[in-house]
């Protein structure tokens, strides 16, 4: 279960486009903290350990995908 409103905030995001740059966070949450770059990575990491979401790269870029468990935390 998810506590942070920010991490919630983060899935949902992902879990609407089902595959995101981790530059397309960061723009998500410029508005919404003082350093987007650290937050990013530090829900990601959390989100990833909770098994909601996957790394993917692609093309070279850093990506991230929705897994079912995190489409069922979404609802």
């Amino acid at each position: 279960m998810i506590q942070d409103g920010l991490e919630k905030e983060v899935l949902e995001e992902i879990a609407k486009k089902m595959l995101v740059k981790k530059e397309e966070l960061v723009l998500f949450l410029e508005n919404k903290v003082e350093n987007p770059v650290s937050t990013v990575e530090s829900i990601v990491k959390l989100l990833i350990d909770k098994g909601l979401i996957t790394y993917v790269e692609v093309i070279g870029k850093t990506c991230y995908a929705i897994t079912q468990k995190g489409m069922r935390e979404v609802g």
